[in-house]
């Protein structure tokens, strides 16, 4: 229920027509890096690399990302937003703040700091989840 109500937020705004749920994973991951391996990307989002390919050429099409070859090593594949991508996924991130502001302001108060703790904890063990998964 939680992550169906999450992916309603956009449709708050009226994205859901600009974007599936999972470009819209695509444009937060990559808007909070400079540019990431293909392989990586499909990695850290748990899709096959032929589907995360598939989003990526879409969002590649609309001037959102932009790909490019290794200098080291040509067939490694690295995707990066484009400034239009970036203002995209700038809007994306302030709807999912805005949407997730008005969620916690129906939590009481002494609850909201056990949850923070709790996310926080989260947080940390998914990173060192994905860490160990994105290792060499």
């Amino acid at each position: 229920m939680l992550v169906r109500g999450l992916r309603l937020l956009p449709s708050v705004e009226g994205l859901e027509r600009e974007f599936s749920f999972s470009q819209t994973l695509i444009l937060q991951v990559l808007g909070s890096r400079p540019e990431m391996k293909m392989n990586e990307l499909a990695a850290f989002l748990g899709l096959s690399k032929a589907n995360a390919t598939g989003l990526v050429d879409r969002l590649v099409r609309r001037g959102l990302v932009e790909r490019r070859h290794g200098e080291e090593d040509r067939r490694v594949v690295l995707v990066r937003l484009t400034p239009h991508g970036r203002a995209a996924a700038r809007r994306l991130s302030m709807v999912h703040r805005r949407g997730l502001a008005r969620m916690m302001r129906r939590i009481p108060e002494r609850n909201l700091v056990v949850f923070i703790e709790t996310l926080e904890q989260l947080a940390a063990a998914l990173a060192e989840s994905q860490r160990g998964l994105l290792a060499p």
